[in-house]
């Protein structure tokens, strides 16, 4: 775009990373800070996501010339195979029906739903806490179990979270375009597209991580007492509710510790240790606020959030606690033969007191602890794998998504679902995260260099090291990918050795890098919280803590590319952030001032192309074998 030269503005710019607003917000619709554009944005988005979602796969005939348009919606597809179908309990009736629609894990997550409402609840062990499956189960209480029911509680969860990642980036930022990308890339994304529409809990507990990601905002940006108070006891409250859906919490609330940790040392740090004054920013007016809005008092009532947290996480197994288990086992090893994993069950009594049907609060907190020892050791020792496991390393670029669901019958066309991300928005995050890590910090080269140079050698050579390990247990067991020949023979007979995944010891070495990346983590929230680099300071932080979260044990246990959608929160958020940076970007040539703003629009283009184009691989949509082979630019197969 060419234009001519305007005069230098005589009035000061504000900082690109922190527009100007107001530091006094008083009352909810203050502290809210939207306006009606922000309100028709969250709507029309959310509505976006949810006609996409619910009415995939869309066929547009008009296209072929026989008009119209149909869809064959949420409850496609029905996986035909006999061996998918089992007997579930349904309704208070204690009704069982057969069924034989599952795609990929909802042979598990939508009957554990099921037999929460069976009267009496029946008992089973489910390593992950009990909230997303009790969230499934209103709409298969009021419309039976099938499909379409299953798959509603996601659908809901999946769409709002697009309108949830906008109201992210409007804390961040007042910048409406980089707002509307970040959620457009969240709502155009295949990883978060084929979770929303599969009765799978991942996308549930992400709704919850990015909701109190957004009180976490409210309460950063907290000017009044009654701000301060009210944002974090009901970010307190989400954080339990997060924690009952999955443990993936505990990305964020190690970010939001971290930062709230910093800015309250802020002062002493800055005082005691002079080179911070080198990379701080001005005094900052709203950070002063803040602390006097916390007051005195502040460390108590985090103690008090503490307790609200962990009380709303016991009451998510309110309805598992009505049931006398006799299958939580303890699992004490792993073979990697046939055996499988080792333990034996224990038996947890219904918690109430003895001779009476009052409940026993002590023995249910017993009941909790026991269950989660038993989750967290089952995730421990867990060492099977699974033809569409992936290496942690993998998931920026997308490598080894998750088949979901495949069909060809007779040679005819292909049906599949894959939980493969948008390639376009995936790898252009990548170098727009690095962009991030330059942008997060302040002050000297040196500083800049320092902390952004260590968290990158940190990261490759956490790779390197895991990639090495890997090879010298193993060289024939780089990762478990497999050919589609290969996964269809082995889809239907038993797990042999061959199957499993390699158990490495990445070495010493590994762990002085990972030292490296929570060094430079740190030094990344010293300069978030004295610096006005705040924005891609929490965008690196988010991103790097939700990917990071996984490596601990990923040389032992099944990973999959589902477990990167903390991940791809932010890596929405960063190239949002990067293309709103190039947006506003223009230069001299002449007379005539190029501006970067088409590229920055292009980029979103390309986004809306390729979910067009890979739109068959995340619905099912029949394609001929040739189209379906076009569209696997990774290894899905």
């Amino acid at each position: 775009m060419l234009t001519t030269a305007p005069e230098p503005p005589d009035a000061p710019q504000v900082p690109p990373d922190e527009p100007e607003r107001p530091l006094i917000r008083a009352g909810l619709r203050g502290l809210l800070d939207l306006d009606r554009f922000d309100v028709i944005a969250v709507v029309a988005l959310v509505l976006v996501a949810f006609g996409l979602r619910i009415a995939s796969p869309i066929f547009p005939d008009f296209l072929s010339g026989t008009g119209g348009i149909h869809a064959l919606a949420l409850g496609y597809p029905y996986n035909s195979d006999p061996n998918a179908c089992q007997q579930v309990p349904v309704g208070p009736g204690g009704s069982y029906v057969k069924e034989c629609g599952y795609v990929f894990d909802e042979v598990y997550f939508p009957v554990d739903a099921a037999k929460d409402l069976h009267q009496p609840a029946i008992s089973y062990f489910d390593p992950e806490p009990p909230l997303a499956k009790l969230l499934m189960a209103p709409p298969i209480s009021w419309w039976g179990f099938d499909t379409w029911t299953w798959r509603a509680s996601t659908l809901l969860f999946g769409s709002l979270l697009v309108g949830l990642v906008y109201l992210i980036a409007r804390r961040l930022r007042r910048d409406r375009f980089f707002a509307v990308c970040a959620a457009g890339f969240m709502c155009l994304d295949g990883l978060a597209f084929v979770e929303s529409r599969t009765g799978v809990i991942d996308i549930i507990a992400i709704f919850f991580v990015a909701l109190f990601y957004y009180l976490f905002l409210l309460h950063w940006q907290a000017r009044t007492r009654k701000q301060w108070r009210v944002t974090l006891f009901v970010m307190a409250a989400v954080a339990g509710l997060a924690f009952g859906a999955k443990l993936t919490a505990l990305a964020p609330l190690v970010v939001g510790a971290a930062l709230i940790l910093g800015r309250g040392l802020s002062p002493y740090l800055a005082a005691g240790i002079p080179w911070l004054r080198r990379i701080a920013g001005p005094r900052r007016e709203e950070t002063v606020l803040w602390r006097n809005a916390a007051g005195r008092a502040a460390v108590l009532y985090y103690v008090v959030a503490g307790i609200v947290a962990a009380s709303v996480f016991l009451a998510c197994y309110s309805r598992y606690l009505t049931v006398e288990h006799t299958d939580v086992y303890f699992f004490t090893s792993c073979s990697q033969g046939s055996t499988g994993l080792v333990g034996q069950p224990t038996t947890l009594p219904v918690p109430q007191i003895a001779g009476t049907s009052l409940p026993n609060p002590a023995q249910a907190i017993v009941n909790v602890i026991t269950i989660n020892r038993a989750s967290i050791q089952y995730h421990a020792l867990e060492c099977h794998s699974h033809p569409y496991s992936s290496h942690w390393y993998t998931w920026p670029a997308v490598i080894h998504p998750v088949l979901f669901y495949y069909d060809q019958k007779g040679g005819g066309p292909v049906s599949a679902v894959t939980n493969m991300g948008n390639l376009a928005t995936w790898w252009l995050a990548m170098p727009a995260l690095l962009f991030c890590v330059w942008r997060m910090t302040r002050g000297p080269n040196c500083w800049r260099a320092g902390v952004g140079g260590l968290l990158v050698i940190s990261l490759v050579g956490m790779i390197l090291l895991f990639y090495a390990a890997q090879r010298y247990h193993d060289p024939n067991n780089v990762n478990t990918s497999f050919t589609a020949a290969q996964f269809l023979q082995r889809f239907h007979r038993a797990a042999t050795a061959s199957d499993e995944i390699a158990r490495v010891s990445p070495g010493p070495l590994f762990d002085i890098a990972l030292a490296g990346v929570v060094l430079s983590c740190a030094a990344a929230t010293v300069s978030a919280v004295v610096s006005r680099r705040f924005v891609p300071a929490f965008i690196v932080l988010g991103y790097v803590t939700a990917w990071m979260m996984w490596v601990p044990g990923n040389e032992r246990r099944v990973l999959f590319f589902y477990h990167a959608l903390g991940m791809s929160i932010f890596a929405f958020l960063g190239l949002a952030y990067a293309l709103t940076a190039i947006r506003s970007v223009s230069f001299l040539v002449g007379r005539f001032r190029i501006s970067l703003a088409p590229v920055a629009y292009g980029a979103v283009a390309v986004t809306v192309a390729a979910f067009v184009f890979f739109y068959p691989q995340w619905t099912a949509m029949p394609i001929s074998y040739a189209d379906h082979e076009m569209r696997i630019w990774i290894d899905t197969l």
